[in-house]
């Protein structure tokens, strides 16, 4: 449920929760300081968000927010896709996928 990735023009890894792959293959990682969303298509291009000291959310996947294209590593999308969470794992502080 936990990968570490360095993505875009981040100076160095960190750790990013994975969401559960959504039905139309975009896959969502969030860390304590920014958001990703990608599809596993063959395109390795996704969308960052830029680093918010209070929290990344999913409003922050948008460019008027400063979300910018960033080419995301294959490794970054296997090990994505490696560690999908699946029904009654817990991803967050008192947060369990149904």
């Amino acid at each position: 449920m936990h990968i570490n990735a360095k993505l875009g023009n981040m100076r160095k890894s960190i750790e990013w929760i994975v969401y559960p792959q959504k039905k139309d293959g975009r896959i969502v990682i969030q860390g304590s300081r920014r958001i990703a969303m990608f599809h596993n298509d063959g395109s390795n291009r996704g969308l960052l968000s830029k680093s918010h000291s209070g929290g990344a959310y999913f409003l922050h996947l948008s460019p008027a927010c400063g979300a910018t294209v960033v080419d995301i590593p294959q490794d970054v999308i296997d090990a994505a896709l490696e560690a999908q969470p699946v029904s009654g794992d817990k991803i967050g502080p008192g947060v369990f996928v149904a």
